[in-house]
């Protein structure tokens, strides 16, 4: 027995199965600057600030209707229109979720849903005349949160983060997932 033990010690030791795990932070303090400074944590608060910033604007804006739900469907949608599925697809969830979430969008009236022209099962999405105008106001206040954030670190700086972050997802998602597909 203590001959098999000794070989399976030496075994795992030339061989190891497991990769060896970064350790976590002992205390809770420590732990949360660690998850915080992580690449995947910093990318989701941005998304979350950018978010909660356009969805407030826009209802200063007028568009009081507009949930902080939208952006995920809405910032996938082609001006010229799109196939549910693509949408699903782009935003990273179901049809079936992507559907729901449509039909609340589309009751707000910023897009129409219809039978596809060259795929009689497929739906089309396209921006209604209210979600254009939504759009230019997006367009106008993506530009202002920019270059408020930009100030933060200095233009330069916050161009080379932007060219260096989009060179990252075009390593991991050429093209961003934007073809169209049904």
């Amino acid at each position: 027995m203590v001959i098999r033990n000794l070989i399976a010690y030496k075994l795992s030791t030339w061989f190891p199965i497991m990769p060896v795990v970064p350790r976590m932070p002992a205390d809770r303090e420590s732990f949360r600057r660690h998850r915080n400074s992580r690449l995947y944590r910093s990318l989701g608060r941005l998304l979350r600030a950018y978010n909660r910033r356009l969805v407030d604007d826009l209802h200063a804006r007028g568009f009081e209707d507009y949930s902080p739900a939208f952006p995920v469907l809405l910032s996938n949608l082609d001006v010229s229109g799109s196939h549910i599925g693509t949408l699903a697809r782009r935003a990273g969830v179901t049809r079936q979720a992507a559907g729901q979430l449509l039909a609340q969008i589309e009751r707000c009236g910023y897009v129409e849903l219809k039978a596809s022209p060259h795929d009689t099962r497929a739906t089309m999405v396209r921006f209604t005349a209210r979600g254009r105008r939504m759009l230019a106001v997006v367009m106008e206040l993506i530009e202002a949160i920019d270059k408020e954030w930009a100030a933060l670190i200095g233009e330069k700086a916050f161009e080379q983060a932007q060219h260096a972050l989009f060179k990252v997802a075009e390593g991991a998602d050429p093209g961003g997932a934007l073809e169209e597909q049904s």
